[in-house]
């Protein structure tokens, strides 16, 4: 049996064959090439989306495969999804879409789901913006005491908030991302989570980035 990951996009290239091209780019953003493919940036790079794959092909020499696979296959996912709506900027928890199959929190009360970018972030806030701003999200407002709130359209139409909580005594720093309510419309929570895995580890990326160059 193959890897998981390169399963999926297989499967994914494979329902690309029948997918509504003109459809995905007038209603999920898209852009459209002159040989007729679906362009997208996404987290920071330029994807090109075709009936026979997603560009740029994964090096085979990869040294984050299953991030590489997974970001093809979450865009694939993307292109074939029916979602059609505007977000309606109100923002959940990824295990708010979970039906309830995943509470969302650690032993210690903190995300899950985050756990390699609080690892990469150190707890140093600071630490955490330049990588926020590395990755293109944008600063938006501090909410209570030591609570900030960053901004990113991860898609055309899927905006999504990074919380960021600073620490105490009691309890350490902790880092959230929320989606938009819509989101469920675009992706199955499957996928939802294995984009939520990219978004995180493309951050976590940019924080070692920073920490290297210091």
């Amino acid at each position: 049996m193959g890897k998981g990951h390169i399963q999926t996009y297989d499967w994914v290239v494979k329902l690309l064959k029948d997918c509504d091209f003109d459809g995905a780019a007038r209603r999920r953003g898209f852009d459209r090439t002159a040989d007729g493919a679906l362009a997208i940036d996404f987290l920071g790079r330029r994807y090109r989306i075709t009936r026979d794959g997603i560009d740029p092909p994964v090096p085979a020499d990869s040294q984050d495969e299953i991030f590489e696979f997974n970001v093809r296959s979450v865009l694939g996912y993307y292109a074939l999804s029916e979602g059609n709506c505007e977000p309606e900027m109100d923002f959940y928890p990824l295990n708010y879409f979970s039906q309830g199959i995943f509470s969302g929190a650690g032993k210690d009360g903190s995300d899950w789901a985050t756990e390699p970018l609080r690892k990469a972030i150190g707890g140093d806030y600071k630490r955490f913006c330049a990588a926020a701003e590395r990755l293109g999200l944008v600063f938006e407002e501090t909410r209570g005491e030591g609570k900030y709130i960053w901004s990113y359209r991860l898609l055309p139409k899927l905006p999504v908030k990074a919380a960021y909580y600073e620490g105490d005594d009691e309890f350490p720093s902790d880092i959230k991302i929320l989606y938009d309510r819509t989101a469920p419309l675009f992706f199955k929570f499957e996928p939802l989570a294995a984009l939520n895995s990219c978004f995180i580890h493309a951050l976590a990326d940019a924080a070692r980035h920073d920490e290297n160059r210091d």
